[in-house]
């Protein structure tokens, strides 16, 4: 997916020798495949439109052009589609109100011929000494909330997978083994006689919901992931087990990171909500990288 950029119609960040950051990247597939599901992604993006940027939303009629671009101070849209409705592309940016970096997101919603693809990758200006904080946008999300979207052959949920029996053992390790999926799994697993994962389960599977997929082990069962996986690849309860997407299990465990909440200790819920962003900020570092490094920010 292209970078927002003149050429499609989005004006360039403040700083033209800016050098441009990918930090989310994901594209989902939906079996549903049809006009009507298409254009319920569609609609689902103007609504996130809508919520952020309300004065760049189009009229109904303008919406149903194939054409469409509009600008205020600090903020510019652009939408064109194919004269098909086979494909649809939205690209929106925005400087930060107090900051010194412009966001862009694009956003693609197409027929991939078996499947209807949506696709999101979000940016921004890469400004050296200056916080950088990364949440998946709230798009994706309702994306997964609201239509049937695929990850390979398995679903992409809001919502934690419970591991608790050999079947369901036996799923994960088909899971985390498939070269089909293109998101990573991240396991967790709680200490005996405790509900405790160093993270809130269901918080965490909201926060990377599209992004990832986030499966929690039973004690009982935890332990036997280190035996099929190899001990490097285990599950330690407490700490989070990433397992990246295309990558064989065989390769180094640093591929495939256990992340430990190192702030375990104070206030139980402040110490979870870091752990969760931590989580999320490796996350969606993750989807951008390519060949297994963090792609590096380009020039505008």
């Amino acid at each position: 997916m292209a970078l927002p950029s003149v050429r499609n119609g989005i004006r360039s960040p403040r700083d033209n020798n800016a050098a441009i950051r990918n930090v989310v990247r994901v594209s989902l597939h939906s079996h549903r495949h049809s006009d009507a599901n298409r254009r319920r992604a569609r609609e689902l993006a103007w609504q996130w439109v809508a919520a952020k940027w309300p004065k760049l939303v189009p009229s109904r009629d303008q919406m149903e052009r194939h054409q469409f671009a509009h600008a205020v101070p600090g903020q510019q849209i652009v939408m064109s589609s194919a004269a098909d409705n086979s494909s649809w592309s939205l690209a929106v940016a925005f400087d930060e109100k107090n900051g010194v970096r412009t966001w862009m997101t694009q956003v693609e919603v197409a027929d991939d011929g078996d499947s209807d693809v949506l696709r999101l990758q979000t940016s921004c200006t890469d400004v050296a000494d200056a916080p950088l904080v990364v949440a998946p946008p709230r798009l994706l999300g309702s994306w997964v909330e609201r239509m049937e979207l695929d990850d390979g052959p398995f679903a992409v949920l809001g919502e934690p997978r419970e591991v608790s029996d050999e079947k369901q053992l036996q799923g994960f390790l088909a899971h985390v083994s498939s070269r089909e999926r293109s998101l990573p799994v991240i396991a967790l697993a709680n200490r005996p006689q405790t509900r405790f994962y160093g993270v809130d389960p269901r918080g965490l599977a909201t926060a990377v919901r599209g992004l990832a997929h986030v499966i929690c082990l039973s004690p009982e069962i935890a332990p036997e992931v280190a035996e099929a996986l190899g001990p490097r690849l285990g599950i330690v309860p407490g700490a989070a087990r990433i397992y990246s997407a295309k990558v064989p299990l065989v390769a180094n465990s640093h591929d495939h990171p256990l992340v430990r909440n190192t702030r375990a200790i104070g206030n139980a819920q402040d110490s979870a909500g870091a752990f969760r962003r931590l989580l999320c900020q490796k996350i969606c570092a993750m989807s951008v990288r390519e060949g297994g490094a963090e792609a590096s920010p380009s020039r505008s």
